[in-house]
């Protein structure tokens, strides 16, 4: 039992950490860098909104018994 306590304890100190090394580095990233990133995050949303856009077509064309040309 006290080990599952100790190895609690140590497992949220490492995570802290972690967490707050991610947030410096976000912090030191120039302007350019953040506007990159926020395009390249932007382009990743769209794409998977449009594979399921493509998954619910080919449900509904397998459902309705529509073939593909």
């Amino acid at each position: 039992m006290r080990q599952f306590f100790l190895g609690c304890l140590v497992g949220g100190v490492l995570m802290t950490g972690m967490v707050a090394m991610a947030e410096k580095d976000s912090l030191r990233r120039s302007p350019q860098q953040q506007t990159y990133d926020y395009f390249r995050e932007r382009q990743q949303q769209l794409d998977v909104q449009h594979m399921r856009t493509q998954m619910d077509q080919q449900e509904f064309d397998r459902n309705s018994g529509r073939k593909p040309c």
